[in-house]
């Protein structure tokens, strides 16, 4: 093998390789679950919230707030991390009505996460509820959001890899027949 074959058979290897390691580089993490759950109704106000991502996150950047329609703030102490998990305390007193958890995280591959979720806590016979107005749309991208290097990030650079080795294989193919005087006309 000449070394114009070898080099380009190094560089298609090279290529598979990169390849293979991007295909996980657009997996980030991603909210795995909540306490309460997103969309639930609850008949008493809950004493913490909870969410769960699907690795570690950086306890430095892990920030969670619990708001009601009228935009005020509900959680009541510091926000604590384990591993996967946020929680944070809330107001002992959280009256009736519809509250959004927003939060913002890095993962432990520095990737910032973002959402949100909603529940609605019954309100006590008597007791007043939460502001009905209308709440305020989060700032925050939604919970599935894959970001800057998601899914179809990863499918192009797939796509111009695979690209790549074959405009590689081509010229291998072409050299070999070259060198063999295959391009050459035939003798009368």
């Amino acid at each position: 093998m000449n070394v114009i074959a070898r080099t380009i058979a190094a560089t298609m290897l090279a290529l598979a390789l990169g390849m293979w390691g991007a295909a996980g580089a657009g997996a980030h993490t991603t909210l795995a679950g909540s306490d309460p759950a997103d969309g639930a109704s609850l008949p008493t106000a809950p004493r913490t919230v909870t969410l769960t991502f699907s690795e570690d996150i950086n306890p430095a950047f892990a920030n969670i707030a619990v708001s009601a329609a009228d935009g005020a703030n509900r959680v009541s102490g510091p926000a604590k991390v384990d591993g996967p998990r946020l929680s944070a305390p809330v107001d002992a007193d959280l009256p009736g009505g519809e509250y959004t958890i927003g939060y913002r995280v890095v993962s432990a591959d520095g990737h910032p996460v973002t959402g949100s979720i909603r529940f609605t806590v019954a309100a006590a016979p008597g007791a007043p509820t939460a502001s009905a107005a209308p709440a305020p749309a989060p700032e925050s991208a939604p919970a599935d959001e894959t970001g800057p290097l998601g899914a179809d990030s990863t499918t192009s650079i797939l796509a111009a890899g695979a690209a790549g080795l074959l405009l590689a294989g081509g010229i291998v193919f072409w050299q070999s027949r070259k060198r063999r005087g295959g391009d050459e006309p035939p003798n009368p």
